[in-house]
């Protein structure tokens, strides 16, 4: 037991936790700027391809062009007065959806930690781009739902553009108008959460021992 957890720890359970808060909280302190600023772009870059593959699934074009000044614009066949629209995905909003990569490192390096770390990296990697991209559907029909259904649409999301073609099934409309609120906000943590969970099933036992007795 380390000295930080000794005094306010009451159980050995108590103290695992302790230790994996402050490890995974160091860790991402130290991996959260180099994976904003450098690992993500990369990753991003990588995927276009795979992106724009599976979007064409999805009911878009599959065209993806990256920005001047970073990002995508990403070929729907959605039209506005007969002008084709391409909707814009910021830098900034596809690194907040790969925060997955670094999270789950943190949980990796925070004891206790899994035996086969190589294994583990190697099933998470692949599963964390395939969550990235379908998420990315929903956020790219996401913002394109309002378009079709403005009515459906909050102030906050700021829709200008009214698309020619008729509107998305009602219920349709909302799943992805409240997919693109998953895909931003919670997905990332989720992913990283349940991936961790699974891989690690031991660290997971450690943890909630004494919440399960």
């Amino acid at each position: 037991m380390s000295r930080m957890s000794r005094p306010a720890a009451r159980t050995p359970e108590d103290a695992a936790r302790r230790r994996f808060a402050l490890w995974a909280g160091l860790s991402l302190i130290v991996l959260l700027p180099l994976w904003w600023i450098w690992g993500a772009d990369l990753i991003i870059a990588a995927l276009r391809p795979v992106a724009g593959g599976v979007f064409r699934l999805f009911g878009l074009t599959g065209a993806i062009e990256p920005m001047a000044g970073g990002g995508w614009a990403v070929g729907t066949h959605l039209t506005e007065a007969g002008r084709p629209i391409t909707l814009p995905l910021s830098q900034e909003a596809l690194r907040r959806m790969m925060l997955g990569f670094p999270l789950l490192a943190a949980f990796m390096i925070a004891p206790p930690r899994v035996e086969r770390v190589w294994r583990m990296a190697a099933i998470a990697v692949p599963v964390l781009c395939l969550v990235f991209i379908l998420f990315l559907v929903l956020a790219v029909w996401g913002d394109l739902a309002p378009m079709l259904s403005p009515d459906l649409a909050s102030e906050s999301l700021g829709v200008s553009v009214r698309a020619d073609q008729p509107p998305l099934p009602g219920l349709l409309a909302q799943v992805a108008i409240i997919g693109r609120y998953v895909a931003y906000s919670v997905a990332p943590l989720l992913t990283a959460l349940i991936l961790w969970a699974t891989l690690n099933p031991r660290a997971l036992k450690a943890l909630v021992a004494e919440i399960g007795a």
